[in-house]
């Protein structure tokens, strides 16, 4: 018996020896890899684009696991990754991403490191050399900050591009941009820099903005980027007698609306510089009352006095009003359907303040947003520059009266129309939305009263 138990001791051990060199794998057999081939394309590169990684990698011994990759400039890492690998026999086609470091040298030369291995642990290097990469070249960058305001920024030297005479706040949230759409929001397809992890560096489209604060100044001045360190400067100034900006106004509510208000003398001929939000060049500024030189230039149209200057966050708006306006300066409108002039939709001014629309008057005189004003700009004529009819409804109804007394009303059978043809009634100014009624077109019209001969003139404008 003796034997035969020996027997079975030696039988389980070999067992057990067989065992220990197998796994999910199958059995165990040391091996390296060998990377049949491997090239990058394109070989000469720009820092912010993507290049193409082509390998073959074989094990006919050991199943693969992966590929590690390092590109290496100047001794510094600029990308570092891992492609995972399967089979005894695999062909990588892989994008890399490669971004541009601070201070990195143009026409550098880069190495691509490989390193392949297997499920044992077996690995194989290998280098590509004669890579080479160069600094993207900008003839002029944009810096588009959060609140939509757009600065071009012109080169000043080899690494720095800067705007200047600029109007920006003080805190500006921002990105710089290669490229911008036709409606001024940036294209991505070009190089984007924002924020990383609190410093400057290429974005993509689901990158955050960077942050700049310009302290001790009212507004900022210049602005500066270093394209090769990916620092940003300012520099401020100070407010003048007739410069206006949002650090001088106060917040008011208005039918539920958060307006940004400021009551000051204005003059008749006067041109202001506005700064920051209020030089944002999707605002609308009341073209009855301004005249828009220029993104951060306004000449005021009305008589010199007091006014307090409305300011719409939302709406991108910039109106007036003042204490207890009546005739002759002025025509009242309120009613259904009318609203100072906004290229902001009903969605999104719907979205903040909900059930609001693009128009916003109603039979009243409680606040500046119930009724519209017609300034008077010659005998007995007078002009107001509306939003009409509802882009909800279609719908309006409206007539204006000479003081929030509702004094004199104005009926639209008093009157011919010219242009135009969108009111009808004879009592109220009505645009309809019956079944059978013409659509009218929800646009900016402008509407010219003549007391003198009961006409009006109405004419669609572009704002």
């Amino acid at each position: 018996m003796k034997p035969l138990y020996k027997i079975f001791i030696l039988t389980g051990i070999i067992a057990l020896l067989f065992a220990s060199c197998e796994d999910e794998y199958g059995p165990r057999k040391e091996s390296t890899p060998f990377i049949e081939s491997a090239t990058v394309s394109p070989s000469s590169f720009t820092f912010g684009d993507s290049i193409t990684l082509s390998a073959r990698i074989t094990d006919p011994a050991t199943m693969l696991t992966s590929l590690a990759y390092e590109l290496v400039s100047e001794g510094r890492t600029v990308v570092s990754g891992e492609i995972p690998l399967a089979g005894d026999d695999y062909s990588v086609e892989h994008s890399v991403y490669v971004p541009l470091l601070v201070d990195q040298a143009d026409n550098s030369a880069v190495q691509l490191k490989l390193e392949a291995r297997n499920v044992l642990n077996g690995s194989v290097s290998t280098e590509i050399k004669e890579l080479t990469g160069n600094r993207p070249v900008y003839s002029q960058l944009y810096l588009v900050t959060d609140n939509g305001s757009v600065v071009t920024l012109e080169p000043s030297d080899n690494k720095q591009f800067a705007g200047n005479d600029l109007t920006l706040e003080t805190s500006v949230n921002y990105k710089i941009a290669e490229q911008l759409n036709s409606d001024n929001t940036i294209d991505y397809s070009g190089d984007v820099y924002g924020n990383v992890n609190g410093k400057l560096a290429m974005i993509d489209q689901n990158g955050e903005s960077a942050f700049v604060y310009t302290p001790d100044a009212d507004y900022t001045k210049t602005f500066v980027f270093d394209n090769y360190a990916f620092t940003a400067a300012t520099t401020g100034s100070q407010l003048g007698d007739d410069d206006l900006a949002l650090s001088a106004f106060a917040n008011q509510d208005v039918n539920g609306e958060a307006f940004r208000t400021l009551t000051r003398t204005l003059e008749k001929g006067k041109t202001y510089t506005v700064f920051g939000q209020l030089g944002d060049a999707a605002n609308i500024y009341n073209p009855d009352f301004f005249e828009r030189t220029a993104d951060s230039r306004v000449t005021f149209l009305g008589e010199t006095g007091e006014y307090t200057i409305y300011y719409n966050p939302v709406r991108k708006n910039i109106f007036v009003g003042v204490d207890n306006p009546s005739y002759p300066q002025y025509l009242l409108a309120c009613g259904y359907g009318l609203g100072y002039p906004t290229n902001v939709s009903t969605e999104e001014i719907g979205a903040v303040y909900a059930g609001h629309t693009r128009v916003h008057t109603s039979w009243g005189f409680g606040n500046v947003l119930n009724y519209v004003l017609l300034r008077q700009i010659g005998d007995g004529i007078y002009q107001g520059t509306f939003f009409t009819p509802g882009d909800h409804d279609h719908y309006a109804g409206f007539k204006p009266f000479e003081n929030t007394g509702w004094a004199n009303e104005k009926k639209a059978g008093q009157f011919t129309f010219t242009g135009e043809q969108i009111i009808s009634g004879d009592n109220d100014w009505t645009i309809p939305n019956g079944e059978n009624d013409p659509l009218v077109e929800s646009a900016n019209y402008r509407f010219t009263i003549n007391l003198n001969d009961n006409t009006v003139n109405i004419e669609k404008v572009t704002l």
